[in-house]
Formats: C-alpha cells, sequence, structure tokens
C-alpha cells in the first residue's frame, strides 16, 4: 500500500476529469449522465490512481492496495489498466488519462475537480484510503495544479519565456560562461531541413554554436548528418555521413564523432572529410569525446572501450560483471575533467540498472542514479523521472552525495512526453552556455496492425514500448523485447490485451513451430548464450554457450534446427545452425568476407531467405538449405529482413527507402522470382538495426504487425532552451 504525503487532505466525495465523474461513496464512474460499468478491481485502481495523482504509483504499490489479501501476479492488474483504458477511451499510445511509466507503473495525468462530501460525517466507499505502509518509491515530484497551463508566449515561474525572437539570438548564443539560475529564459523550436524528416539528434556542440542533427531525405530515404548554425538558423548537410548514428561532440567543438559502416568515424566542422577511427560493430549504443583525445564508446551490447582520436586499438574501459548479471554498458558520456565518464549499466536485475559513475584510472564505480542520466555545466545530472525532465546538483568530489531534484519548467511538460531513455537515445543533449536541447514524442510507441494497402487496421494494447514481433503459429500470441528499462523478453496475448514478461534479460525470442516452445539468447555469466524453455513453464535448458555474439533469427518448419546470427573477428557476421536433437553442435550454413543475417527458412525447409552486405550494400538473397554455394539475389536497390508467407509463394522484404516490398516466387529446383513492387511505406523506424525484427507477417501474407510505429510524418521539432537553469522550480 501507499504513504499518502497529504495527510491533511479532505475526505473527497467525487473526481471530476473532463467528461467523467468517479462517484467514490456510490461505487460508480459516470460518462455525463451515463453509467459506466467497471469490475470492482477496475474501479479500485482508478481510484488509487487519482487520489495519488501527483506522483506515478508503482506497481507493487497497486497490487498491494488494490489486492491486499491477494497473491497475484502483474497480470491482473495489466487486465485492470486495460479495462480502464477501454472504458475511459484513452489510446496508450497518446495517453490523456492513464499513463505508464518505464519501469515503475503508472500515472494520472488529466487535471482533476475534488468534490467534498456535504456532510463532515461522510465516508468514502471501501477503499477508504487507510493509512497504509509505506513503499520505498521515487522522490515526489510537484503535483498539477488545478490551473495548471502549459508554457504558452507568457511569463512561466516568473522567467521571461519568449518565443523565437531573433533579434536575441547573438546575445543567446554568444553567452561564454553558464546561464546563472536567474537569467531570462528563452523557448524556440528548430525543424527538419526542407525535405526532410528528422531521425534524431538536436545535438549541441560543447560551445553552444552549433546543432548536428540526423535527417532522412523525403525522396531518397537516405539518412545523413546536417550541421546547423544556432546562431544564423542556417543548415548545411555533411558529406560522407550517409547512414550516421549516434553523433557525439569533440569538446573543442570542431570534430563530431559518429557510427556509420560498422565504423567508428570523425568529421570535421570546417573540413568535412569523414575519416574512420576505428571498427565498432553495428549496434553500437553511443560515444564520448574527452578532453585527453581519448574516445570511449558502447562496442555493440557489451562493454565500453577507448581509442584514440586519430586511431588505434581498442582498449576496455569496462567490465560485465556477469555474477549481477550485466547485459551492457551505454551511452557513456566525458566530464570535464576528461578522466571521469557518466554510463548507463543495463542489467537484469532493478537495483543494479543505472547510471554509473567510473574513471580510466580506476575500476570502482558509483551508481548516481536509477534512470539515464547527462552531465551538464556548471555541476548537475539531468534525467526525466515520470515524464518530467529534471535536474539535481552533482559534485564530483563527492559523487555519493544525494541532492534534491528539481523539475526544469515546473510542470510544463506533460507526463509521458519525455520518455525516461531518450535521455541515452541522442534525444536530449546540453552545451555549457546554458543551452538545452529536446525532441519529445508524442506518446509510447505502439505495435500496430496494417493491411496491404499500408491502411492502419488496429493496435496492440502493451504495458511499455516493445520491438521485434514474432508472431505465434496461431496468431493469437506475440513474443516481443521490451525496450529501454523494461527489457526482455514479452508474450502478448492479443485476444486478451494482456501483456507478461518471461525473461528479464532475453532477446530475439521464437516460437517453435507448434508454439509450445520458446527459444531466446541472452548474455549470461560472461558469455552469449541461447536457451529454450516450455512456453507455459519457467524453467531454461541452456542450449549454446561461447563468448561470440549470438542473434537468433529462425526456427527451422520441422523443428530440427534454429538459425542464428554469429559474430567472429575473421568473417564479422555469421549464418550457424544449431541441431536440436543428437549432439547439437552448431555448425556453420554461410560463412564469407562479408555479413550474412537475417536468415529466414522457406516452409519447404529447402531455401533460406538472407540479408548481406557483399555487394556493397544490404540486399537480400536466397540460398539453398542445406547451402551449395548458388544464391539468388531477391532485392533490387537495397533491402533487408525478409520473412515468407506461410505458403511460400511470397516474400517480403524493407528497401532502402522503407518501403514495404513484395516478391511472388515459385520454388524449386531453380526458384522463379518475379520483381518485387511496393506494397505501402513502411512506418518503421529504421532499416539499419539488423538485429531487430521491425515487422512480422501474418500466415495470409495480407496483414503486417509493426513494431515500434514511426511518427516521422508528424514529427515534433527539436526544442531548445536557453538558460535553463533558471527554470528549475524551487
Amino acid at each position: 500500500m501507499m504513504e499518502s504525503r497529504n495527510t491533511d487532505r479532505a475526505i473527497v466525495r467525487e473526481f471530476i476529469f473532463g467528461e467523467y465523474r468517479l462517484d467514490v461513496a456510490a461505487y460508480q464512474l459516470w460518462r455525463g449522465d451515463s453509467p459506466i460499468t467497471l469490475t470492482p478491481k477496475a474501479f479500485d485502481t482508478l481510484a488509487v490512481l487519482i487520489q495519488y495523482r501527483d506522483r506515478a504509483v508503482s506497481k507493487d504499490e497497486l497490487l498491494g492496495t488494490v489486492w491486499p489479501d491477494s497473491s497475484v501476479s502483474e497480470d491482473s492488474l495489466t487486465q485492470s489498466i486495460s479495462v480502464l483504458r477501454k472504458a475511459l477511451a484513452d489510446d496508450p499510445a497518446r495517453p490523456m488519462l492513464i499513463a505508464t511509466i518505464a519501469r515503475r507503473g503508472y500515472r494520472f495525468i488529466a487535471p482533476v475537480i475534488e468534490v467534498e462530501p456535504s456532510s463532515p460525517d461522510a465516508e468514502v466507499s471501501r477503499l477508504g484510503l487507510p493509512e497504509p505502509r509505506s513503499v520505498p518509491g521515487p522522490p515526489p515530484v510537484p503535483r498539477r495544479r488545478k490551473s495548471w497551463v502549459p508554457w504558452a508566449g507568457g511569463a512561466l515561474l516568473g522567467g521571461l519565456v519568449v518565443w523565437g525572437l531573433a533579434a536575441m539570438a547573438p546575445l543567446v548564443f554568444s553567452r561564454k560562461a553558464p546561464a546563472p539560475e536567474g537569467a531570462p529564459a528563452l523557448r524556440f523550436s528548430i525543424t527538419a531541413p526542407e525535405e526532410t524528416s528528422i531521425v534524431s539528434g538536436g545535438i549541441l556542440s560543447p560551445d553552444g554554436k552549433y546543432m548536428a542533427l540526423l535527417a532522412e531525405e523525403k525522396r531518397s530515404g537516405t539518412t545523413q548528418m546536417w550541421l546547423r548554425s544556432m546562431n544564423r538558423g542556417q543548415y548545411r548537410r555533411i558529406a560522407g555521413t550517409e547512414g550516421a548514428t549516434r553523433p557525439f561532440w569533440s569538446p573543442d567543438s570542431r570534430f563530431i564523432g559518429f557510427f556509420a559502416g560498422g565504423k567508428l568515424k570523425r568529421v570535421g566542422t570546417e573540413d568535412q572529410t569523414a575519416q574512420a577511427i576505428a571498427s565498432a560493430g553495428t549496434n553500437t549504443s553511443g560515444g564520448t569525446w574527452g578532453a585527453s583525445g581519448l574516445i570511449v564508446f558502447a562496442h555493440q551490447r557489451s562493454r565500453l572501450y577507448s581509442v584514440p582520436e586519430s586511431g588505434g586499438e581498442l582498449t576496455p574501459v569496462t567490465n560485465l560483471n556477469s555474477a549481477e548479471q550485466e547485459v551492457a554498458h551505454r551511452w557513456p558520456q566525458f566530464l570535464p575533467d576528461g578522466e571521469h565518464f557518466l554510463y548507463f549499466n543495463e542489467s537484469a536485475k532493478p537495483e543494479r540498472t543505472g547510471t554509473y559513475l567510473g574513471s580510466l584510472h580506476s575500476k570502482t564505480t558509483d551508481r548516481l542514479l536509477d534512470v539515464p542520466a547527462l552531465f551538464a555545466q556548471p555541476g548537475y545530472l539531468v534525467y526525466t523521472r515520470d515524464g518530467l525532465l529534471m535536474a539535481e546538483t552533482f559534485d564530483l568530489a563527492h559523487p555519493r552525495s544525494r541532492h534534491s531534484s528539481r523539475v526544469i519548467g515546473g510542470t510544463a511538460f506533460p507526463a509521458g512526453m519525455i520518455d525516461e531513455i531518450t535521455l541515452s537515445a541522442s534525444n536530449v543533449s546540453v552545451s555549457a552556455n546554458g543551452l538545452l536541447a529536446y525532441t519529445s514524442s508524442d506518446g509510447m510507441p505502439q505495435m500496430k496492425w496494417f493491411d496491404r494497402s499500408g491502411r492502419e487496421t488496429g493496435a496492440v494494447d502493451m504495458p511499455t514500448p516493445m520491438h521485434s514481433p514474432v508472431l505465434s503459429p496461431d496468431q493469437k500470441q506475440v513474443l516481443a523485447v521490451g525496450r529501454n528499462l523494461e527489457h526482455g523478453v514479452w508474450i502478448v496475448d492479443l485476444p486478451r490485451g494482456v501483456s507478461t514478461r518471461i525473461e528479464s534479460d532475453g532477446m530475439g525470442p521464437l516460437w517453435s513451430p507448434d508454439g509450445t516452445r520458446i527459444a531466446f539468447s541472452a548474455d549470461r555469466a560472461g558469455a552469449s548464450t541461447i536457451f529454450v524453455k516450455p512456453a507455459s513453464g519457467t524453467n531454461d535448458t541452456l542450449l549454446l554457450r561461447s563468448p561470440s555474439n549470438k542473434s537468433l533469427d529462425d526456427w527451422s518448419p520441422d523443428g530440427r534446427f534454429l538459425l542464428f546470427t554469429n559474430g567472429s573477428r575473421e568473417t564479422k557476421l555469421d549464418l550457424w545452425t544449431l541441431p536440436m536433437e543428437g549432439d547439437q553442435k552448431p555448425s556453420p550454413f554461410l560463412k564469407t568476407p562479408a555479413n550474412e543475417v537475417q536468415g529466414q527458412f522457406s516452409p519447404d525447409q529447402h531455401w533460406v531467405a538472407y540479408t548481406s552486405d557483399e555487394s556493397g550494400t544490404w540486399e537480400v538473397y536466397l540460398e539453398s538449405f542445406p547451402a551449395t554455394g548458388r544464391e539468388w539475389v531477391v532485392s533490387i536497390g537495397g533491402g533487408a529482413e525478409p520473412h515468407w508467407r506461410k505458403d511460400g509463394k511470397e516474400l517480403f522484404y524493407l528497401s532502402a527507402g522503407r518501403n514495404l516490398m513484395a516478391v511472388s516466387i515459385t520454388l524449386g529446383a531453380s526458384p522463379l522470382i518475379e520483381r518485387p513492387h511496393v506494397l505501402f511505406r513502411a512506418p518503421v523506424l529504421s532499416t539499419s538495426n539488423i538485429f531487430r525484427d521491425q515487422y512480422a507477417v501474418s500466415s495470409d501474407g495480407q496483414r503486417f504487425l509493426v513494431g515500434s510505429v514511426d511518427k516521422a510524418s508528424k514529427q515534433d521539432p527539436i526544442t531548445v532552451l536557453s538558460a535553463w537553469p533558471s527554470l528549475l522550480s524551487h
């Protein structure tokens, strides 16, 4: 149960929000004059969320209050939330009432009017809000007042907020020192270059003079880096940055580091010639450039490495603690001394997950926060909590000293607008002269159904953002991987709308052909492993353990083989098979100097569709199974992520321009492959992540389940705050 922080609050008979009225005493929810029927537990859940709307309510708190005398799983709570959202017509992707708070629980985010009973002796219902037991939780955040008004062309917290005042731009961007908390604040928006859409970025240079961002050209679908002068407002496209990801700045603001084509690269703001620094793999998680000339970056899903800015050998900086189930160290950021750095530790143990302070010259680390955070001059940690952008002072000399957190801009950022993980996904950045830039989202990423014309036909209710959907053989369930702080393997029951996490550290799940078992990969005990478990059980069986990185691709139709991607220094990424019976000794299926990934068995099991970069760009190919060395090219002009229709007569893939393509195929001794044709522009985030499934195909090939639907068509602009410390609440 929960501890009330408003002990002097009067007893409330009714809560009014929008067109709804919750009559606690009568135990009835109304919409206007029409009653809405709720289950008792759903009603209690709603009452608790509204009563404690000043903060996020954890899942444990809700379970302990609504089900005080029962031992139930999170499924019961998830079901109640789903019932409420349907009853209140509240879209979980764009919540107006109940927001999901990653790794915490839920929060009621709408303005509420409280109606007290007319008699002082009146009592509320059996929910009654007794003196509950205390459950540790996050520090409180300021409650939204009934008169809450978002930022809108006026005064905020006594600080002047001006929209796009061009005459003041030179003053804003030429500031030499961090803006004091009393300085006036400006807030303005930055849109994408013409004929492009923002992919990610808004990364401010340390001196605040430039912003680097990634934008996709609408015609070609090519992603490149753009440089914007914050003083003049002009864009320059940076040549040689096609396919760039994760940009970061040198401390002198003269160079930008980024990742492309499996390499760590650098490019100058003046001499725009991209240079490769080191091999970085294909799934990096950010880099940082120190004052000493070292670059530290996250090498795929593993530990951190350093390399000189001029190039050279990679040196391990951190080590994964397998005993603590650490999965990856991500999003490093050097502090100004060039020795200490922040990084995010992803672990299967929640108490180990969080932002840590590390050092180049010491193995000692300190856990600072349980969420991703950025360092900001002159001494702040910036992060998000419950959808609010927050900051607290940070002293490197006393890193374990805790300081009260303060909201940036009061309640100007509605809950759910800024996800906790956006800080570590290149969507929030700060400069030394008091600028802060962020890209907000308009709701939680959702899995959605589309027909062959690209028309949206439905959405999947999820408690947390997920990706890599895999449909069960009976099409009634979906396996998916949780994003961010709710990572792991989840099962989504489509008819019931219930999601259950079955593995906290699993990745790349697959269904067995009969739907009774689930295979997945995980990083455990310092090695990359493959497990299998019953779909309805909890016991994992180890199939394979080795130091090389592995990613599961497919399970053969006869159930005898797993197909997986295996990494090696000599031949990069290759396709291997793992027998499910006999000695279970893995063997290479395709092992060449090029990369081979995303293997998919044909329904008759005589062929494998896969993606390779042997031509210099990613294309989709066919190879017989077992392999004979003959291959057939399927895609034209780039392609990735092939998926078969169940009858084997059609193959789908994503083009380089993110179109969903269909290819009619007649399988035989020599397959007859017709010309690919476009079905629709797929609303996917990217085609560059070769270890994620962006979509799943129904057995009849008529519907497509797209994970993490891209909102580029309604991309929010990048918001910039100047003198942001002046917006800290007190």
